[in-house]
């Protein structure tokens, strides 16, 4: 049965298959792109956020390569906080085990 109902039934091979040779490899590469990256000081920033920004409708999100993105629930929220990013960069600068080059940026997310 290799040409049925207009379709070529014929298996492709391993070679062509594309990007994984096998199913377990390509389920490795979606779990490693969905861990994340452990950080003291990020771990230490998500438990005192609140006490540290009491009010703010922002949230510390992730931390990936050194940079920390803060979400917010929408675009008006996200223009309305903008001026104060500078504070905040400030504030989280000056915590303990904050790295030298303190990165941060927001993201609009739920």
């Amino acid at each position: 049965m290799v040409f049925e109902d207009g379709v070529d039934w014929k298996p492709i091979d391993p070679q062509d298959r594309g990007r994984y040779a096998t199913f377990g490899s390509a389920v490795d590469a979606v779990l490693k792109d969905l861990t994340t990256e452990r950080n003291g000081f990020f771990d230490s920033l998500a438990d005192r956020w609140p006490s540290l920004f009491p009010g703010l409708p922002i949230r510390p999100g992730r931390c990936e390569d050194g940079v920390i993105y803060v979400y917010v629930p929408n675009a008006p929220l996200n223009f309305a906080m903008r001026p104060k990013l500078p504070a905040i960069k400030r504030a989280l600068s000056e915590l303990p085990g904050a790295p030298k080059r303190l990165v941060v940026k927001m993201e609009i997310r739920k």
